[in-house]
This record gives C-alpha cells, sequence and structure tokens, in this order.
C-alpha cells in the first residue's frame, strides 16, 4: 500500500488490480474490492498502516466487474460498512442485465461462454442490496462527487475531491506503465461512449493525482496527462459547417395605393 495523496492510499498489494483508501472525518471509505479471494488481503493492509476493519464505513464500487466486487460481501461482513453503487449497476446486482464481453469483438466472442461460465461458479454475482444508489454528480458525505462515465458498463462512474485535486477514474482509463490507454476493447462493449466520458473527466479543473482500477497512480499533473490523453483518443467531434442560404433577391413590394 502507498500513500498518494494526503489521506489516500493504493492497494497495489492486489496484483493486476487496484484498491483505494479514501479517509474522511467519519473515517474511511474503500473504492473497490479486488477478486473474491483478496477480502483478507485488503483488510490486512488496511491494519498494516495502523487503522481497523469497523474504521471502514463505507464502500464504493465503480463497476460491476469481478475483479472490482470481488471481495465486497467478505469486506462487508468484515466491517459493517455501507455499500454504494450507481444506480444503474445496481441492476446488475440485482440480476436485471447480465454484465457481458464485446460481442461485437472476435476475442469478446471466444471468452463469452467462459465468462459466463466464471460468473455462475468462482465469481459469483452477489445478491447485493446496496445501502446508496449514486447518481451523476451527487455530492457524498465524505467530500467525494460522483461522475457517472458509462461506456466500459452501463453503470461505471469515477469518483472526483475538487478540494484534494484527486480522481478515482476506476477502469474508464487504464494506465500501463506510465503510458496511459483505453480498457481492453474485449471488455468494453461501448467504446464510443468511453470515449465521451473520457472527455467529461478531461474537463475537470484542479486535478493534479488519479487513481486507476488497473496500473499505478499518477501523483503529479494528473489532469494535464488526461487532458492530452483525451485529445489523442477522443478529441472533440467536429461540427459540420452550415450551408450558406443565399437568399434571393426578389421584385420590392410596391406601396398601396391611397383611395
Amino acid at each position: 500500500m502507498k500513500e498518494i495523496a494526503e489521506n489516500v492510499w493504493q492497494l497495489d498489494e492486489l496484483g493486476y488490480v487496484n484498491a483505494y483508501l479514501w479517509r474522511w472525518e467519519q473515517g474511511l471509505t474503500l473504492i473497490d474490492t479486488g477478486l473474491p479471494w483478496q477480502g483478507r488481503k485488503i483488510l490486512t493492509s488496511i491494519e498494516r498502516v495502523g487503522f481497523k476493519p469497523s474504521d471502514v464505513k463505507e464502500i464504493i464500487i465503480t463497476h460491476a466487474d469481478f475483479d472490482h466486487y470481488g471481495g465486497l460481501m467478505a469486506l462487508r461482513k468484515a466491517t459493517g460498512a455501507r455499500v454504494y453503487v450507481h444506480a444503474i449497476e445496481a441492476m446488475f446486482f440485482k440480476g436485471r442485465w447480465f454484465r457481458k464481453p464485446n460481442l461485437r469483438h472476435p476475442l469478446g466472442i471466444l471468452y463469452f461462454p467462459f465468462h459466463a461460465l466464471l460468473t455462475k461458479t468462482i465469481f459469483r454475482v452477489p445478491n447485493l442490496q446496496p445501502d446508496l444508489l449514486m447518481v451523476d454528480e451527487e455530492e457524498l458525505e465524505n467530500g467525494l462527487t460522483v461522475v457517472h462515465t458509462p461506456g466500459h458498463t452501463p453503470g461505471h462512474i469515477s469518483l472526483y475531491a475538487r478540494d484534494k485535486g484527486v480522481l478515482f477514474v476506476g477502469d474508464l482509463i487504464v494506465n500501463r506503465g506510465g503510458k496511459l490507454s483505453l480498457p481492453p476493447a474485449m471488455f468494453t462493449p461501448q467504446m464510443d461512449i468511453v470515449k465521451e466520458s473520457i472527455r467529461k473527466v478531461a474537463r475537470l479543473k484542479g486535478v493534479e493525482v488519479a487513481g486507476f482500477g488497473h496500473g499505478p497512480a499518477l501523483t503529479a499533473q494528473a489532469g494535464e496527462r488526461i487532458r492530452e490523453f483525451a485529445r489523442k483518443v477522443a478529441p472533440p467531434k467536429r461540427r459540420k459547417p452550415r450551408k450558406k442560404v443565399v437568399k434571393k433577391e426578389g421584385v420590392p413590394r410596391q406601396p398601396k395605393a391611397r383611395s
């Protein structure tokens, strides 16, 4: 675990996926929960920096991928924390929609049967009753603002702390060894909407630190890096020039004759 900003920690010991701790007046908020067997490791990391499991008051899930919600139920039981998800993502946990890979991508098609098997066995979807259904621009009591950033999943969110200049982007953007990239196409059904979401977070002001679901956090000038990335992969849509309308000159109207 490493502190990436004051009272903000990245749990980078989980392997290829990250979770984060956010400290505020009432305790800790855990952002994402790793894979199903990583709950104990997360609790050990929390204790290593001087906190108790009961200090975790909230768990926020950025999106419905099993490497982000995997340890949720065990951690909820161990900490007694409230659980927050976006209102759309809550429907996933209630079985209203099924998380699929990108079925327009060849690898997504090949992976789909395996993915369906995993979510019914090792990565079983929990029957979750969230304590809060979040929506876009909602300002949470812990100082974080919800930013709805769909595309990778329908209810994917980022979290923004204007006062601290910290942004958590989940899987909206991946940091591969210092190089920002789009989420994997085979797992992202709506890449065009992802690009719109990237433009959205690029407009946020004062971002100095950014935490990613995969890859190391950026601890300086993160906003500028994200804006550069947005200009590269998601440039603003150009408006089509309006056609000039040529007004036809008609015959001037003659004044009515007075009777």
